[in-house]
């Protein structure tokens, strides 16, 4: 909501006040704060300032929201002026067109009455924007067009681009292609040697910048360009990978450096040789049944979470009682052709246990061909041993390994005594050091992108109309376009930090500078800041720390969890109109972003039904002019939502999946909507938790439909309203219900068209 000053807010108060509008039009340098032409209804003076009566009709001021997509717009606004002889100093208002250049220049509208004073102050403006270059005249008139300022604040990002001026080593390929955006926490899970090789949430791009330094090794960019002040948060030199037909290899660490925060020219960097890349390949699968404790299936699945205990050397229990299990025999799967394995390569065996382990004195475990494994599985934790001496020279140098079965046992075992041996295991892989294959080429089939909202039926899509025939809404980022190759390594770590505009300006919001950014209301405050080039002056800082801050977001109220516990992490390689790629944070937190009245961008959260205690205003019914009572369309329930995250930058793909459903909105009765209504969206999260609540968030918004009222106001005491504010409702007429509902709740304004004596406006239910 607008706040107007004491003196304007006292004087709209009053039943017999008469409002006007002031309008500054800026010519030539719009950062000049003179050079403006005002213009007004009648003459009027404001000390230096001189308002021309030349305004023959004004246009509305409209904003809207889309409910359920979480965009905004600001309508266009036709202002038609007086262009007669003598209209204005002595001559015609297009005769000032020869000197003075109004189009794309700023404008600004301030609502004010007779008895308050000041015409133009901050307080009192309630629009501003861009003027359009479409001019139109002839001898009596002169129309402009008001445009919103969300022209200005828009542009392709990533900002940052790999040139040959800053990069003169660069593949050709990589050329003017984007330097990715990193946000949120995708580094390793553990810190255990040679797992945390592999166990990570996930791996990012980093674009390439030269093949092949002084020092023999690869550069890439993970985030930014050369001298940018944005820092990530970690690099570590265990996590830097190639990918190599849709495979991972992980770089040896050895031959690894990182900067991680950069200062001054500095940047976040990675180089990395391109020799000796290890491969993790998966054991899933590769055991005989009737070596297992319990005879179940997949006894690796890579998920750390599930295990399967072994009594090796002991006597069973059960239905095996007295068969004696002395080993576990398993397969090695052909590993793929991925480069060369050179001679004397480390090929090791690693095996994850947890709890449980316990075994007799001096039991250890052993490899079929008597290779030792360190330590002794009767310790919890990684376990290694070697199984290069399996292969002959021969088998190295084909470049792939075929399958080998290999028993893995207890030393000597006869009884159930002290060489017994229990334990769990989490996981199992071999890992084998390449010279990889030199294959860095991504295909980007396409590099820009645009969100896309597709309504479905069958597979066809359609226009979206008033009947349930869309069963299915797939909303998600699509590409279009340039296809483009492009060359990457890949990395695991933690994206950008929050940098000092976090704590400026007396904000208390729990985050501090240099800490990780993964809250996305602050991504979003981010993007403004650094890849639009905004400033505190820009920005409604208020609303954002309002939605975002740790202790109580309105994201916490949605999400129905703790605020910190909401993590977004991504990365934006590809280029994005930058207003896209707000719209698409805003659609996973269920916020709206958009420019208010007084230039600033504001931003606004949905909270959930139950979390509303207050209005930011209240209406009287006595003030306004009913026009009608109606429900959103039944094509906008959704009752079964499906949201894809984790995505596979290697891979191009999203590797898990979350469904939730509402039997009761779906109607087994009558009293549901009786038809399955579905949701697909993809999410920029590599955690179960944010994603498990962003469905169910989506499910409480979409299920139902609700309530929406459209009433036109009889005073210009409500228009410091905008959208996204909450309203409720005083003095309504009791015989006036809702669909048979007493009026009640509270009131989201998802459209308002200002004039200078009311406003039209539309509301729906946020709390019953």
């Amino acid at each position: 909501m607008l706040s107007f000053d004491s003196a304007l807010s006292n004087a709209l108060k009053l039943g017999n006040t008469t409002a006007f509008w002031v309008l500054k039009l800026y010519y030539n340098d719009d950062s000049t704060a003179t050079n403006f032409i005002g213009v007004s209804d009648t003459y009027r003076v404001d000390g230096s300032d001189t308002y021309y009566g030349l305004v023959s009709s004004w246009g509305n001021y409209s904003q809207s929201l889309d409910f359920f997509n979480f965009t905004t717009s600001t309508g266009n606004m036709t202002v038609k002026l007086i262009n007669t002889e003598q209209s204005i100093k002595g001559g015609r208002f297009t005769d000032l067109l020869s000197t003075n250049n109004f189009a794309n220049r700023k404008w600004e509208l301030f609502l004010n009455t007779a008895q308050a004073g000041t015409y133009d102050t901050s307080d009192r403006m309630i629009g501003t924007g861009v003027i359009s270059g479409n001019i139109k005249h002839d001898m009596n008139s002169v129309s402009f067009i008001l445009l919103d300022k969300s022209s200005i604040y828009h542009k392709q990002i990533p900002t940052a681009t790999v040139t040959s001026a800053l990069y003169p080593e660069a593949p050709e390929k990589n050329l003017n292609k984007p330097v990715p955006i990193s946000c949120g926490d995708f580094s390793r899970n553990t810190e255990d040697d040679y797992y945390k090789y592999f166990d990570i949430k996930g791996a990012f791009p980093a674009i390439i910048t030269n093949r092949c330094d002084s020092d023999g090794k690869i550069n890439a960019l993970p985030d930014t360009n050369q001298g940018s002040a944005v820092r990530l948060n970690l690099l570590s030199r265990d996590n830097i990978y190639m990918s190599n037909s849709g495979e991972i290899l992980n770089a040896l660490s050895a031959n690894v450096t990182v900067t991680s925060a950069p200062t001054n020219a500095a940047q976040s960097i990675i180089k990395a040789k391109g020799t000796n890349y290890f491969y993790q390949h998966l054991l899933t699968d590769s055991f005989s049944t009737s070596t297992r404790f319990d005879g179940t299936a997949n006894i690796v699945d890579d998920s750390l979470t599930s295990y399967q205990t072994y009594n090796s050397g002991s006597l069973l229990e059960g239905s095996n009682s007295g068969e004696l299990i002395d080993s576990l025999t398993f397969n090695i799967p052909t590993v793929p052709k991925l480069g060369e394995i050179y001679e004397n390569a480390d090929i090791q065996l690693i095996l994850k246990t947890s709890n449980e382990a316990s075994g007799g004195a001096g039991t250890e475990v052993t490899l079929s061909n008597g290779t030792g494994i360190s330590p002794a599985i009767t310790t919890d934790g990684i376990h290694i041993a070697s199984l290069s001496n399996k292969y002959s020279a021969s088998d190295l140098s084909s470049a792939s390994l075929d399958s080998v079965a290999w028993t893995l046992k207890s030393q000597t075992a006869t009884d159930a005594g002290d060489n017994s041996l229990s334990y769990r295991l989490l996981d199992m892989w071999i890992m084998i050091e390449f010279y990889p294959s030199q294959i860095f080429t991504k295909n980007v089939l396409e590099e820009h992108e645009r969100i896309n909202v597709s309504y479905v039926n069958d597979g066809t899509q359609f226009e979206r109309d008033d009947n349930v025939t869309s069963t299915v809404v797939v909303s998600r980022t699509r590409t279009f376009n340039t296809p483009a190759e492009i060359e990457y390594l890949y990395y695991s770590g933690k994206g950008r930090e929050y940098k000092a505009w976090i704590d400026a300006d007396s904000r208390n919001n729990g985050y501090n500078e240099q800490t990780l950014l993964e809250n996305p209301i602050y991504i979003i405050e981010d993007t403004l800041r650094t890849e639009l080039g905004l400033v505190s002056a820009n920005i409604d800082y208020a609303t954002f720390d309002l939605s975002g801050n740790t202790t109580s977001g309105y994201l916490g109220d949605i999400f129905n969890d703790a605020v910190s516990d909401v993590k977004f992490a991504f990365s934006q390689y590809k280029f994005i109109n930058s207003k896209d790629y707000i719209e698409r944070l805003c659609r996973q937190c269920f916020s709206w972003v958009f420019i208010s009245g007084d230039g600033k961008v504001n931003i606004n959260t949905l909270r959930r039904d139950g979390d509303y205690t207050a209005s930011d205003k209240t209406i009287d019914f006595k003030e306004i002019s009913l026009k009608g009572i109606s429900k959103t369309k039944l094509n906008a329930v959704r009752n079964d939502i499906t949201v894809n995250y984790a995505q596979d930058y290697v891979q191009d793909q999203f590797k898990d999946v979350v469904n939730v459903t509402d039997s009761t909105s779906i109607g087994t009765t009558v009293n549901g909507n009786n038809q399955s209504l579905k949701l697909e969206t993809d999410a920029d999260v590599l955690d179960i938790t944010t994603a498990t609540a962003m469905a169910n968030a989506n499910l409480i918004i979409f299920k139902d439909r609700k309530n929406i009222i459209s009433f036109n106001t009889t005073t210009p005491k409500y228009n410091n309203l905008e959208i996204g504010d909450i309203i409720d409702f005083s003095n309504w007429d009791t015989k006036i219900k809702l669909f048979g509902v007493a009026m009640d709740g509270y009131w989201m304004i998802t459209s308002i068209s200002k004039n200078v004596s009311s406003a039209n406006i539309s509301v729906i239910q946020v709390e019953k």
